[in-house]
């Protein structure tokens, strides 16, 4: 029941209840009957959840519960506003995870929230944040968790079944939406079903599950978590406000939006709208603070989001009209809009220029649609409009794809393999002489931009990873910090194909257009992941050779707040970041022609 006041004592106002939006976010471990989990201590170990019959603090259902209920705090308000948790804060939680990890069960985590009227970006980037939780739990718990949405409000059928095809088309398959009728267990889901027994479902809920002995204004009394939720249901009423913090100790609290400040809670996606800044962050605001300085973007016909004013997204002054699609976690789609007898605009009309400029911020950019991109004059054309082309040795256009070869002297690189996350550019050098001494160094000479398209696919498999240098830095947690990690510098060891080494390269280096800083790494990579080049990668100037920061980068890495996943088609051209951004592929079937091309620019 929700009351309608400010204060404990007040009067319940039973009208409100029938208008209430009751809804649960449940996050549920897959069940997995199949035995083996990975469990993140000192690397990866495999155990078998279903052999484990004696908890203890050192048994592995307890280490995988610890590496859940990890990623869990690093999700919430809590640990994102204050720095570190204290175990105190979070070791209530750890029993209830265990037991549900040692039985293969669902482990529930509740949050309430109200519904709006019709979703737009917010919900979308709401539910990509929702699943990418569930995916980064999966990581280090192999059934992994799903998040069930239970909703009850006779007002928001229609923004409930948009949600619903939002989570399809995106592929959100770790979402999962359910209504009064499921939780009782009645068969009936359209919404005729609903509307007429709407009352009756309620009545049943109340009957079977609430507690006769409850009283809500003495626990708004006694209990401060209660109190709370009261209050901010108040807010929720009154000034339309966001979601408060919960007690660390209660509950795990979780933002449903990405925010540009760590410490911000921000508004929910129903009580305000996205903000797209060009520094590449999302927030939120009400529309009446944003409506004078920036753009209303629409989507479908609908109203989808604010975007900050700029040059860089009016392309009709270029002789261009197209559709601007921001992604989650980062990136950047970009199609023109065509009748649809009419010919697609080719790849020369594209105006790289300012691709560039957006790459600064928007990293991966990528252009889909236009046409002529399979002609390789055309294409070295429209990178030398980007940039300055950097030949290698190979030439100008290298063409990426499987060679067949699999002795340890291949590149990897032409191989179907997985690959290590990157910047082009680790084994390029030059050689520098100093105007004044005559001394004559190498350095390495890593491009700014990547320029590729797409010639092949290869079906559900071959994807390009970007990880944004913006995002992870944003995710380090206690007790690391940017300025630490300014101070450290990093070496490695390659062997095969790169047969290498390479020493006193600094972790962090500064955007040379944002100024910000920019993580310069190669994840180490040994033969039980390669039959090509290895790579042995130690942080020089650390006590323990980066024994401990090293998995902490490789995960956030991989990290989906911090991490995008591209699915490549035919004819995609996109632009790249060398320095903002690392990137990587996924393994591909061996037998595939995938082939891309690359080109670097400066």
């Amino acid at each position: 029941m929700l009351v309608s006041s400010a204060t404990p004592d007040s009067p319940v106002d039973d009208s409100l209840a029938q208008d209430v939006v009751l809804e649960t976010l449940h996050i549920e471990a897959k069940k997995n009957t199949a035995g083996p989990v990975e469990v993140v201590k000192d690397g990866l170990v495999e155990v078998n959840v279903a052999d484990v019959n004696e908890e203890t603090e050192d048994s592995p259902a307890v280490g995988i519960a610890k590496a859940v209920l990890q990623i869990l705090a690093d999700y919430t308000v809590n640990c994102q506003r204050g720095g570190p948790m204290s175990w105190e804060d979070v070791e209530g939680f750890l029993p209830t995870i265990t037991n549900f990890v040692q039985k293969q069960e669902p482990s529930p985590n509740h949050q309430d929230k109200t519904l709006g009227v019709l979703p737009d970006f917010g919900e979308e980037l709401a539910l990509h944040h929702l699943n990418g939780l569930c995916l980064n739990i999966a990581q280090v718990y192999s059934p992994g968790a799903e998040v069930h949405i239970a909703s009850d409000g006779l007002v928001v059928w229609d923004y409930g079944e948009a949600l619903r095809q939002i989570a399809v088309a995106r592929n959100l398959a770790h979402i999962r939406f359910i209504r009064l009728a499921d939780l009782l267990g009645h068969p009936g889901s359209t919404k005729e079903f609903y509307l007429a027994h709407a009352s009756c479902l309620r009545r049943e809920l109340a009957l079977r599950f609430q507690d006769p002995a409850f009283d809500s204004r003495e626990a708004i009394k006694a209990d401060m978590e209660i109190l709370l939720t009261y209050r901010g249901y108040i807010e929720f009423l009154t000034k339309d406000l966001a979601h408060r913090p919960k007690l660390a100790n209660r509950k795990l609290s979780v933002s449903l939006l990405p925010q540009d400040k760590m410490r911000s809670i921000g508004h929910t996606p129903w009580h305000a709208c996205v903000v797209v800044c060009l520094d590449g962050t999302y927030r939120t605001a009400h529309a009446d603070q944003v409506r004078d300085t920036h753009e209303l973007v629409y989507k479908d016909g609908r109203p989808y989001c604010y975007r900050e004013r700029s040059e860089l997204f009016n392309w009709t002054q270029d002789g261009l009209g197209v559709q601007f699609k921001h992604l989650y976690p980062c990136g950047l789609v970009i199609r023109p809009t065509v009748e649809s007898d009419a010919p697609a605009p080719a790849i020369q009309s594209i105006p790289m220029r300012k691709v560039r400029q957006l790459s600064h911020h928007f990293s991966p950019v990528l252009c889909r649609g236009f046409a002529r991109t399979e002609d390789e004059a055309v294409f070295i054309r429209s990178a030398e409009t980007l940039g300055e082309v950097l030949p290698w040795t190979h030439g100008i256009i290298k063409k990426v794809k499987d060679s067949k070869r699999v002795d340890k002297l291949n590149n990897n690189v032409e191989s179907s393999e997985a690959m290590p996350m990157h910047f082009d550019g680790m084994f390029k050098f030059e050689h520098v002489t100093d105007p004044v001494t005559g001394a004559t160094e190498r350095r390495q000479a890593f491009p700014r931009y990547q320029f590729f398209t797409c010639q092949i696919t290869s079906p559900n498999d071959g994807f390009t990873l970007f990880a944004s240098s913006r995002l992870l830095l944003r995710h380090l947690l206690h007790p690391w910090t940017v300025d630490q990690l300014r101070t450290l510098t990093w070496g490695m060891d390659n062997d095969g194909f790169w047969d290498a080494q390479i020493h006193h390269l600094p972790l962090l280096v500064t955007h040379p257009v944002t100024g910000q800083p920019c993580l310069r790494w190669h994840q180490p990579w040994d033969a039980s992941q390669t039959k090509f080049s290895t790579c042995v990668v130690t942080i020089e100037n650390a006590a323990d050779g980066g024994a401990r920061l090293i998995p902490v980068i490789d995960r956030l890495l991989y990290d989906y707040r911090v991490c995008l996943q591209l699915a490549w088609e035919v004819g995609d051209v996109l632009v790249n970041d060398n320095t903002a951004m690392l990137h990587t592929r996924t393994a591909y079937q061996n037998n595939a022609d995938r082939e891309l091309w690359r080109i670097h620019c400066d």
